[in-house]
This record gives C-alpha cells, structure tokens and sequence, in this order.
C-alpha cells in the first residue's frame, strides 16, 4: 500500500513535469527565432508529449484501482484523471484524419491548456503548505498570463507576427482587464485572435480560480477542502458554509447580466454597420463582456469613438450600466439579492398566505450601503465636473441635452476602471484629465471584475480624516463603527498605491525623456487602476517603458499589499504591549 502511494506521488510529479516542458517548448517554439533543424526537433519532441501524458495518466489510473485488497472498475475521486487521458487518447486518434487538429497551434493550444488545469487543480504537488491563498491567486494570474502570451504568438491568431513584448502586453492587459493596447484591437486580430481575447477578458475578469472551482462544483460535485480555503480568502463570504452558492451565484450573475447585454447591444445597434449577422452577434457579445468586465477593449477601429457608434447615446447607456453592474462588487449583488428575495418573500406570504409581514430593520450590511452610497456619490459628482470641464469642448459636439447629458455620465463612468472613449483623449481640457486622475485611482468595488485602491478604502479613509477633524476616537458609518484593521488597510492600499505609481511614472520618464509628464502620469494612473484609457500615448511607448506597465497592470490587479500578505510571515499575538507614546505629525 505504501509503495502504491509513493508510486502515484511520483507519477503525479512526473505528468506535471512533462506538461510543464510541453507548455515550455511551446513558447520556446512560438516565441524565439530558431533555426529550421531546431524548430523541427522541438516540434518533434512536442508531438510526444500527449501520448507519453496519456500514457501517465492511465498508469497512475492503473495503480489506484487494480493494484490495491479490492480492485474497482471506476472511482468517482479519479474521474478527471480518466476523462483527461480519454481527450489525449482521442486526440492521438483523430489528429491525423481532422486537418486543424493536426496544426501546429492546436498543439500548443492543448499543452498550455493542460498544463495550466493540471498545475491549478494539483497545487498541492508544489508544497501547498507555501503557497498562500494571497500568493496562489497571483500565481494564478501570472499563469493565465503567460499561457495567453504564447496563444497571441500564434501566426494565425493575429494578422502579422506580434513581436514578444507586444503580446506580452497585450495577454497582461486582457488577463487583468485593463484595455491598454500596443496594437489596434481590430485590425491587429484574426477572428479567432478576438475570440481568445474574449476568453482571457472572461477568465480574468472573474477570475481563474473561481472559474476552475466553479467546475469542480458543476462536474464533481464539490471541491477540495484546500481550494474551499482558498476561495474563502479570496471572496470572503459572510458565512464560510454558503462558499458553493456564493461561487455559483457569482458565476450565474455574470452570464445573466452579460446574457442581457447582448440583447441589448444587438437591439440598439445599427445592423447596416456589419457585413452578416454573426458579425453583429460576436459585437454584441464581445462589448457585453468587455463592458461587465470592465475591460475596455473594442474591436471597432478607434473604439467606441467611431463614427457609427459615438452618437448611439443608447448603446452607449448600456454599456454604463453593465460597467456599474460589473464595478459594484459580487458582495454587494448577493446582498442585494438576499434583501430582495427576503423582501418579496415577506409580501407574498402577507397578501397570499395571510401571514404577519416581517420587516427587517437592517436589510443591507454597512460594506453594501457604503459601496451603493460612494458609487453614487462618485457617479453624480463625475457628471457635474464632466459636464462643466468639457461642455465648452467635446460636449460640442453634441447638440441635445440628451446627448451632452449622456456624455456626461459616460465619461464619469468610465474612468472607473472601463476604459471605453467616446472622444479622442487627446483633446481633453487638463480640468478633466485631473478628474480622470482621480476617478481612476479610485476605480471600483471590492470584489469586483474593477480595479483601483476600492471606493471602500477612499471613503473609509476619508471618514477618518473627518472624525480626526471633529475629534471623534472612532470612525461611525451608518450607525456602525468601523474596525481599526480596515483602517489601517485603507490606508496601507492607499499609501502602496502612489509608491507603484510613483515609482512606474519615474521610470517611464527616464525611458522617455521627450514625452510630457502628465501623459506619463496619466497611462501609469490607468495602467495601475486597470483602466485602460490613454492620453494616445501607448503605442508610441518604447520596450522597456512597456514592461513598467506590464508590471504595474499585474500589481494593480492582484494587488500589492495581497502579494505582501502572502509573501511576508504573520506574526503571532504576543502577551506584552509596550507603553504609549505620541509622536508629532503636524
């Protein structure tokens, strides 16, 4: 029995060690210039890794059911392992009758997506008692970042060769939501380019841990007691025992909400604009999930400032509201939802049932009332500063006061970390381009596919400047007070984020010594903020400029102080207090 253990132990180490050098073959072979006889060897070696992968994954199947007191035919626990030899066996089978499968890019394509779905649902091979929650969630994102590197470099995903850096850059802007782009969006990608961006503006919205758990839910029935942990962490419900729902109600909202702007989408606009149907649909469906996401990506040539959509003032309110409905924060949509549920419940049992109807005298928890209250507070503050910045310059052009009034509302919108344009940015008064400063850096909600320092942590922190104003000891938000520990952390997120952006906007201006500081600023804002809005600054960035940014989109998404949190070790509670003492500030 001992021995079959370590046997499986090794042969698991051994699967993820032969993905591992498929997935490392593959970007050495799409991404380096190589001689022909080199690329002719790898590629060769790469075409044995499936069949020796599938070869491993029926061996160690082999040992888990036959080689034990009593034998079993199938075992619930070791189904994937099954189901993923099965695909490899198919796969050696059928490539050599069906022409794509036989292509070298769905080669790479099948090596990264296994060695990826391997290395997250086998964690525990890499010492799982190191990896963190906060480390494992940014390693995740460093995975997916470079899986989709090597999908960019694919000849026939764009339609010329994207160089390295630029499709570094771009899978880092798509994985965290940004909109930053090196290259024009739509002429740049092949329609199977803008599918897989679409895919990586999914997953890294939401996330690549919630959506591999979320499967394990759907197609095993539960998850690991390890991942459950994990997403706790990271999503942190209110009772650790709905974590399942939570998770599938997270994933339900998404597809519901962009379900219903692709209806939308495709109703408002102009089918004249699109040669064929499917080209309206994929639109429709690509704008629904870079809105949601809160991404920023289009792929109509110079974005949303296109002609034929920079006067559809409905479409253009669509894509406000799934930019709020995505920047919100799940937390606050499942507390919405529960309120309403509870709501509702009540009144039907008191019209119908005649029941007594039960008020709750606190339907939403104070994060809820404070993420809906400064989101709207920013909302309607953006419009007004908007509207009198721009109303003698890009409101021009907008005769009616609908029109003015929903450029309004689209350009406090999204600063906040959406990244769509409806005028050319380069046109901006400076006035705006302040509010634009700080509507990025502020960005959206907890928990949220949004990025930013959290309209939590900007209130909380000035809630604390005004009791320290008033003399009050404490800080009182709707007749709750508000823990020390997230004030301390509002001020911690706050204090890391102008450090980055400090340091990036340092950076990038001794790269370009010849470009204007507040262009600078301005795409170091926005590429922390996962923004993704540009002052037309960069494409004109050179390569090392370009990789500040690419640093600064992954820490502003994943998050510094997470990574701080999962790298340093937690000192435990001590028994001794040291005395007092006051130490002068101002």
């Amino acid at each position: 029995m001992l021995i079959r253990k370590k046997l499986v132990k090794r042969i698991d180490r051994a699967i993820l060690l032969v993905l591992f050098v498929g997935f490392a073959l593959s970007i050495y072979q799409i991404a380096f210039p190589k001689e022909g006889q080199v690329a002719s060897t790898v590629l060769a070696i790469l075409r044995k890794i499936p069949w020796l992968a599938m070869t491993l994954y029926l061996v160690k199947w082999f040992l888990q059911h036959f080689i034990r007191k009593s034998p079993k035919m199938f075992d619930r626990r070791q189904l994937p392992d099954l189901t993923f030899a099965g695909l490899l066996f198919l796969y050696e089978k059928l490539k050599y009758h069906v022409e794509f499968l036989y292509s070298d890019w769905f080669l790479y394509v099948l090596l990264s997506v296994f060695f990826v779905v391997r290395i997250i649902r086998e964690g525990h091979i890499i010492k799982d008692r190191r990896l963190t929650p906060s480390m494992l969630f940014g390693f995740s994102f460093a995975m997916l970042i470079f899986v989709s590197t090597a999908l960019l470099l694919i000849p026939d995903v764009t339609t010329h060769q994207m160089t390295f850096v630029d499709a570094l850059f771009t899978a880092t802007s798509a994985v965290c939501v940004t909109g930053l782009a090196v290259v024009d969006t739509a002429s740049a990608f092949t329609p199977l380019g803008k599918d897989m961006l679409l895919v990586m503006i999914q997953i890294g919205g939401l996330g690549l841990m919630t959506f591999t758990n979320f499967f394990a839910v759907l197609f095993r029935g539960g998850m690991s007691f390890r991942n459950h942990l994990i997403l706790n962490d990271i999503i942190q419900p209110d009772q650790p025992n709905s974590l399942v729902s939570t998770l599938v109600k997270i994933v339900g909202y998404t597809l519901i909400m962009e379900a219903i702007g692709v209806f939308l989408i495709h109703y408002v606009s102009n089918e004249k604009f699109f040669t064929n149907s499917y080209d309206s649909w994929f639109f429709s469906v690509f704008h629904a999930v870079s809105a949601f996401c809160n991404a920023g990506f289009s792929t109509l040539p110079d974005g949303l400032f296109n002609g034929g959509f920079r006067y559809n003032y409905p479409f253009q309110i669509i894509i406000c509201l799934l930019v709020i409905f995505g920047g919100i924060g799940f937390p606050v949509v499942i507390d919405l939802y529960n309120t309403v549920r509870s709501l509702f419940r009540s009144l039907f049992q008191w019209l119908f049932m005649r029941q007594r109807f039960v008020f709750l005298a606190r339907n939403l928890n104070v994060h809820s009332r404070l993420v809906l209250t400064s989101t709207t507070i920013l909302l309607v503050l953006g419009m007004i500063l908007y509207f009198a910045t721009e109303y003698n310059n890009t409101l021009q052009d907008h005769p009616t006061i609908f029109g003015k009034f929903t450029q309004s509302l689209f350009g406090s919108v999204t600063p906040r970390t959406a990244g769509f344009n409806t005028v050319d940015m380069g046109g901006l008064m400076q006035g705006t381009i302040l509010v634009y400063l700080l509507l990025m850096w502020i960005g959206a909600s907890p928990s949220s596919t949004g990025g930013g320092i959290k309209t939590t942590t900007f209130t909380i922190a000035i809630s604390n400047i005004v009791a320290l104003v008033r003399g009050k000891g404490r800080v009182e938000l709707f007749k709750r007070e508000i823990s020390e520990d997230s004030i301390k952390r509002a001020f911690a997120v706050m204090f890391i984020s102008f450090l980055i952006i400090g340091l990036a906007v340092f950076l990038i201006s001794i790269f370009e010594p010849e470009q204007q500081l507040t262009k600078i600023a301005f795409e170091c804002f926005s590429a922390y903020s996962t923004v993704g809005l540009s002052l037309n600054l960069t494409p004109e960035l050179s390569t090392p400029s370009k990789f500040v940014l690419i640093v600064t989109m992954f820490l502003g998404r994943v998050g510094m102080f997470t990574i701080l949190f999962g790298l340093f070790k937690k000192v435990g509670s001590s028994s001794h207090r040291y005395p007092k003492e006051n130490v002068l500030i101002v």
